[in-house]
């Protein structure tokens, strides 16, 4: 197991860690505020609505011609 850092370090580590998610997310909210650029965003694909092929199986259709039938 580690050992435990003394305090001196273990705030070193936090500046060390925090420091560049803090530029990198101020440098992202100045271009996004000040120069206007947009938002990124995933592409979303449009949801298609399933077909009847796609939910029943085909050997479930080969008993639906005897209940056309009125059998």
């Amino acid at each position: 197991m580690a050992q435990k850092l003394p305090p001196q370090a273990r705030r070193l580590r936090t500046i060390i860690v925090t420091v560049p998610i803090m530029a990198a997310t101020a440098y992202v909210l100045y271009e996004r505020l000040a120069l206007g650029k947009p938002r990124r965003t995933l592409p979303r694909e449009t949801p298609q609505p399933p077909t009847t092929n796609e939910i029943l199986p085909e050997s479930s259709h080969a008993g639906s011609e005897r209940w056309s039938k009125g059998e």
